[in-house]
């Protein structure tokens, strides 16, 4: 059986892990460039599903970013389910669901634009800071208006 030491630090990894995963949907919905960036190791993969090819490093990271909408020119909500997290030492792997709500005035209030998984891979850098490697955006259904 773990230690209560080992116990405890498995705790404390679940919860930096979440912050990861939290931080990506508050800074990219906030134009938080610097925090957004922060989630993510310097040669990490970003495959968004809107895009033909992954976006690979923080150059092409960063180029994604600032091609995707942010308050307040354009107010939505990226949120996370029901994550799934499995450690390893140093190394996670997360699955979990999204859905983003979007305004939509003509339909008299905030809907769901999309939803599916994202598919992760999370590592424990030299500050202790768990960043993306890997994320894999699996959007499974959108609302075809927007």
């Amino acid at each position: 059986m773990p230690t209560l030491e080992q116990r405890l630090g498995l705790l404390e990894d679940r919860r930096a892990i979440l912050r990861t995963l939290h931080d990506y949907g508050h800074c990219l919905d906030y134009g938080d460039e610097a925090g957004f960036l922060d989630c993510w190791t310097p040669d990490a993969v970003l495959g968004w599903s809107i895009l033909p090819q992954p976006l690979r490093g923080h150059a092409q990271i960063r180029a994604g970013f600032h091609q995707h909408t942010h308050a307040p020119q354009a107010w939505h909500k990226h949120l996370l389910a029901e994550p799934q997290i499995e450690l390893d030492g140093d190394v996670a792997q997360v699955r979990s669901m999204f859905f983003r709500l979007d305004p939509y005035p003509e339909a008299g209030g905030p809907e769901i634009y999309a939803f599916g998984r994202y598919v992760d891979r999370l590592v424990r850098c030299a500050d202790g800071r768990w960043r993306f490697t890997e994320r894999r955006v699996e959007k499974e259904a959108f609302h075809g208006d927007a």
